[in-house]
């Protein structure tokens, strides 16, 4: 089908379990009509499911293990520094590059983990951990100037995300994050060929994230998308094949598993006195003098008024230090993994402190039989719902980089790394929050495709080898993933054509072949040849 367009819209944190009772309630007349004319079912995200490595393993239908990322920053174990990862961090080729090499178009928006955008056949907008402030994330660098004039935001406001996320204010933020991408969408379909196109939205995370228990408010979020989709699906080609994915779930958030305290209580944490933060001159103040949140919690706790700290103004708790000190990084010998997000289930240990393999295997069984056997103390039950070694759930050549124990906590639980060393281990939650859940969503409709249909769970990494099956190019066999065949009608070209398989050396060898006829073409416009 050398005509075919797929169009994939990311909603990042989406779940069936918020989306499907607002459709029911005839809520999102969009999200309705797509279901009816789609195949749609759980999208299982990877381990742990946080935007970083997940939608990595989108773009590249690799595990992390063949990327090289597992969270949204990096450490160093040998000097314990700590940077957020880069799109140069992902060690392998992405959809648009596959797509490229066959001469296909992409449109490429907020893509997690695409800063400093790649040079790609088409159009790159990088998105979630370009630095605030730039003006080098788009490629190519021109378009940099009609995203301006639209007024385009890459994220929203992160003082109102915050400090805010209690008031309206919060929620029309979000909102107009969502128009104005939907705006850049429809500017960009309309001014610039593609075959491909990917657009993120993320703003379905932070409501979530914040708000998951406030249905009104999600509501208004989720009808702001269903508005969004209607006019993207508007702008599109007829026989475009459209996608709905997020890269994790979402469920309520109701206990707080301290994992800091825990590690340290049992002496596998060291911490350190925090830096002082230049640019920050009343935090360090505050700290210099012992005030922070860790210290006020504290007092209260002893006066037994720790009651009062909901009643707090997030302005003003947003305004103070969280703790005087930090995780040692490179003293620890075990430390939880570098948090953006409570998901981030995993435990890494210092290599550097280990003397040797039987040491380090001690040490991997001694954590992982006191997780399995970590209850909550209020209900006696324990809080772990699955339990891996990296070595089970990762493959690749950056398997040593890997956590060593990735763990799931049951629903309704989710991780802090707060250094309250006064605090319990474990506490209830008084407030909205939500936390990330491994089941997201996927949808596929449009021409060959199934309608109405339900599929059986799939996986993140199975969509990047279903996309370069529909557009017919050869997937490489050191993806993951699968092809969805399932979604296909059985009269589709898609059912007829079965999918083709080569080495990665085949990219290898076109990208040598791109770059030979770039240089001739270059010979031939400067007169040499």
């Amino acid at each position: 089908m050398s005509d075919t367009k797929v169009l994939v819209v990311g909603l990042d944190g989406a779940t069936w379990d918020v989306i499907i009772p607002f459709v029911r309630q005839k809520k999102l007349k969009t999200f309705k009509k797509l279901l009816e004319r789609g195949s749609w079912g759980i999208l299982k995200s990877t381990l742990p499911p946080v935007t970083v490595p997940a939608w990595p393993s989108f773009a590249t239908g690799k595990n992390p293990a063949k990327l090289g990322v597992y969270n949204f920053l990096i450490v160093d174990n040998k000097t314990g520094k700590v940077r957020i990862v880069r799109s140069t961090d992902v060690k392998s080729k992405k959809i648009w590059d596959y797509l490229g090499f066959h001469g296909k178009t992409s449109v490429v928006i907020n893509h997690p983990v695409t800063y400093p955008p790649e040079k790609i056949k088409g159009v790159m907008v990088s998105g979630m951990l370009t630095p605030p402030g730039s003006s080098d994330y788009t490629y190519p660098p021109e378009l940099l100037r009609e995203l301006e004039q639209l007024e385009y935001i890459i994220e929203p406001d992160p003082e109102v995300v915050k400090k805010k996320w209690d008031t309206e204010e919060f929620v029309d933020e979000l909102i107009k994050t969502i128009q104005k991408r939907t705006e850049v969408v429809l500017h960009l379909m309309e001014n610039y060929s593609w075959d491909f196109f990917f657009v993120l939205f993320r703003a379905t995370d932070v409501i979530q994230h914040k708000q998951f228990q406030n249905k009104e408010k999600m509501l208004r979020i989720y009808s702001e998308i269903d508005r969004s989709l209607e006019n993207i699906l508007n702008s599109v080609p007829e026989d475009t094949i459209i996608m709905l994915m997020s890269d994790h779930g979402f469920c309520e958030l109701n206990r707080y598993f301290n994992i800091t305290r825990w590690l340290y209580d049992m002496g596998y944490i060291k911490l350190k006195k925090k830096e002082e933060s230049p640019e920050n001159f009343t935090s360090s103040l505050l700290m210099k003098i012992g005030i922070t949140q860790a210290s006020i919690l504290r007092v209260l706790r002893k006066l037994r008024l720790d009651w009062i700290r909901k009643y707090l103004p997030i302005r003003l708790k947003s305004k103070l230090p969280a703790s005087s000190v930090e995780i040692d990084l490179k003293e620890s010998l075990v430390y939880p993994g570098i948090l953006f997000t409570g998901a981030s289930q995993y435990l890494s240990i210092n290599r550097e402190k280990v003397h040797d393999e039987i040491e380090y295997k001690r040490l991997v069984d001694e954590l992982v039989s006191k997780l399995s056997n970590l209850k909550d103390p209020e209900t006696g039950e324990p809080v772990i719902e699955a339990i891996y070694l990296k070595e089970e759930i990762y493959s690749g050549p950056y398997l040593p980089e890997a956590p060593d124990i990735v763990f799931l906590l049951k629903r309704g639980y989710g991780l802090t790394t707060f250094l309250d060393l006064s605090g319990p281990v474990f506490e209830s939650v008084n407030s909205s929050f939500g936390t990330h859940h491994i089941n997201g969503i996927f949808l596929a409709c449009g021409p060959g495709i199934k309608e109405g249909h339900e599929i059986r769970p799939a996986e993140i990494i199975d969509v990047a080898p279903t996309i370069l099956h529909i557009f017919g190019i050869p997937i490489p066999d050191d993806m993951d993933g699968k092809v969805l065949m399932e979604i296909f009608k059985e009269d589709s070209t898609f059912i007829k054509r079965k999918p083709k398989y080569v080495n990665p050396s085949y990219y290898e060898q076109k990208q040598t072949e791109e770059k030979i006829k770039r240089a001739v073409k270059n010979l031939k416009v400067k007169g040499r040849l």
